[in-house]
C-alpha cells in the first residue's frame, strides 16, 4: 500500500461545495481524500483512522482554491489515493465511468477482469478516500437500486442530479 512521504508537507481543509461542506487533505502529490462529513470533528476522525502517523496543517484557502477549481471550473486536479493494488484498481476502473453515466458493481468487476469478485469491488468502492473525483456515486446496484454510499444517499443523489446538468 503506498503511503504519503515523510516530506509531503500534508494539510487539510473545509470548504463549502454544491453538497455540503467538504473536507480535502492533500501533499504535495495531490489530494489524498475528500470526505462530506457530518462534522469537522468526524472528519478529523477519518483523517487520522486513515493517516495516522500524518501530521496535517490546517489550509483552508488551498482547500478553497481546489473547490474553485473543481466545481467552478471543471477540473480535475492531482490525485493521489493510498490503498492496496486492488483498490487501485477499482478506483481507476472508477475513473472511467463518464460523467452523468452510471455503472454497476458487476460491470466494474468485468471491467477489471474479476466477474466473481462483486463483493470485494463493493468493499474496495466503499473504501474510496477521494469522494467526488474517484467516482463512487456513480455506481448503482443491478437492480437499478442506487446501492449505499458513505455520505448518504441524499449525497449521493444529489452528485448524480449536478452531473446530469
Amino acid at each position: 500500500m503506498r503511503e504519503l512521504p515523510a516530506l509531503s508537507e500534508p494539510r487539510f481543509g473545509f470548504h463549502n461545495t454544491p453538497f455540503g461542506e467538504c473536507c480535502i487533505a492533500f501533499s504535495n502529490d495531490g489530494i489524498c481524500a475528500i470526505s462530506f462529513p457530518e462534522s469537522r470533528e468526524s472528519a478529523l476522525l477519518d483523517l487520522e483512522h486513515r493517516f495516522p502517523q500524518v501530521d496535517f496543517k490546517q489550509d483552508d484557502r488551498r482547500v478553497a482554491a481546489y473547490v474553485n477549481q473543481i466545481f467552478e471550473k471543471g477540473e480535475t486536479p492531482s490525485l493521489h489515493p493510498i490503498g492496496t493494488d486492488f483498490q487501485l484498481s477499482i478506483w481507476h476502473a472508477l475513473q472511467r465511468i463518464p460523467v452523468g453515466k452510471t455503472t454497476t458493481y458487476a460491470q466494474i468487476a468485468e471491467a477489471i477482469g474479476r466477474p466473481k469478485a462483486v463483493r470485494a469491488v463493493g468493499t474496495a468502492i466503499g473504501a474510496n478516500p477521494i469522494a467526488y473525483l474517484i467516482p463512487c456515486h456513480r455506481v448503482i446496484r443491478t437492480d437499478g437500486g442506487l446501492g449505499g454510499f458513505r455520505w448518504g444517499l441524499e449525497c449521493k443523489k444529489a452528485m448524480l442530479a449536478y452531473e446530469k446538468k
